[in-house]
């Protein structure tokens, strides 16, 4: 690249070296495995990894001083949204390789407030952590969003009444996209506010959302954002939609510089009216990796959110899948039903809707049984649920 070290002073310097992604994270870890060949100059005292939700999982190395930091970057996240030493917050969160599970009970405990650490409804079953919520007092949800609808469609069935029946003032989310469609849903379900952090196993905890609930706020002394144009990987200014690029200041073990994390946003340019001084990224529109072409039309499964979201009828979960028959590209849409109706007409209703957001035909709508989806993903050991199933290669 005929680069060398006295060519970067400084941060304003960073748009001369080149942005990486996770083809080139994977590259490296099939030819030097089994974790590629830079993980960091110091010992870690932890490994956490990717799900491997679009494409193989990727370990990532923690040192003591990055867990230390991550833990405090979580305090930080949970005390803008209202979390103090008096609350009892239920960890619905995987405490396995993937990361948020343990970042966020470093947090919670550093902020002096109780952990009641469940883990992900395939450790501990979902009716059972509804009773616990209960019975516990729990005054947090940490979850995924998925989860949370998820949640409230067992609680209901149970016979239990989200907001008479439980201490929750709040639901705290990460792991998973917030979109408007899916937060509007959460919080009338639950009627409680509901707090968006994004972040990945490959970053930790670089955002949190305020009070005012209008974009992330980014923890710019320990990261620095940028957003990319896709062919050249030049910086676009603030305002301007490309792809999240993000370099860890703060790491000790595997270090980041220009990471290219495959997320369509934009940088918000205006100051937040909380007072707040660290800058905001706007929502993820879609990510990189859940395109689709199918007959020539690039396909996002975030694009039919808003649509699911629109039917009380329909539960939490939902996805698209695309096969080929007769040599012609088909996709559907497959979600689970909640409450008794006429499937028939709710089916032309969803898939009326579903044409007009794809900009092409969709060839059918399937209700499923409540609950089929997620036993799916359990069962197949998943901590992320595959909005897309692309059948066309198997």
């Amino acid at each position: 690249m005929g680069l060398y070290p006295e060519d970067i002073r400084g941060i304003e310097d960073i748009g001369k070296l080149p942005v990486i992604n996770k083809a080139e994270i994977e590259k490296d870890l099939k030819e030097n495995p089994p974790f590629g060949t830079f993980q960091g100059d110091l010992p870690a005292c932890r490994i956490q990894s990717s799900t491997g939700t679009t494409g193989m999982p990727k370990p990532f190395f923690q040192s003591k001083h990055d867990w230390d930091v991550l833990g405090n970057l979580w305090a930080r996240r949970l005390n803008a949204q209202g979390i103090t030493a008096e609350d009892r917050v239920q960890v619905s969160l995987t405490y396995a390789l993937f990361i948020p599970g343990f970042t966020s009970t470093e947090g919670i405990m550093k902020l002096g407030a109780m952990v009641i650490p469940l883990g992900s409804g395939a450790v501990t079953n979902t009716e059972r952590q509804v009773t616990l919520a209960r019975n516990w007092g729990a005054t947090c949800l940490l979850m995924t969003p998925s989860f949370a609808l998820y949640l409230a469609d067992v609680a209901e069935k149970m016979g239990y009444d989200l907001k008479k029946d439980f201490q929750v003032k709040r639901l705290i989310h990460t792991g998973e996209p917030l979109p408007p469609a899916m937060r509007q849903r959460i919080e009338e379900r639950w009627g409680l506010p509901a707090y968006d952090n994004w972040g990945s196993v490959e970053t930790g905890a670089p955002t949190f959302e305020c009070e005012l609930k209008n974009g992330v706020h980014i923890n710019e002394d320990a990261y620095y954002f940028e957003v990319t144009e896709p062919e050249t990987g030049n910086s676009l200014p603030d305002g301007k939609e490309g792809l999240l690029t993000v370099t860890t200041l703060f790491k000790e073990s595997s270090p980041l510089v220009r990471y290219n994390i495959g997320d369509f946003t934009k940088i918000m340019p205006e100051p937040c009216s909380c007072g707040r001084t660290f800058r905001r990224m706007a929502s993820v529109r879609a990510r990189v990796d859940d395109m689709v072409k199918v007959r020539g039309s690039a396909i996002y499964p975030t694009s039919v959110e808003p649509v699911v979201r629109k039917y009380s009828e329909l539960g939490s979960e939902y996805r698209l899948v695309v096969d080929n028959v007769n040599n012609r590209d088909i996709i559907k849409l497959q979600a689970e039903i909640v409450r008794e109706c006429s499937t028939d007409e709710l089916k032309e209703k969803i898939l009326d809707d579903v044409n007009k957001v794809l900009g092409i035909k969709c060839n059918g709508v399937e209700l499923l049984p409540f609950g089929t989806l997620a036993q799916e993903a359990s069962a197949a050991g998943r901590i992320k649920f595959k909005r897309l199933l692309d059948l066309r290669n198997k």
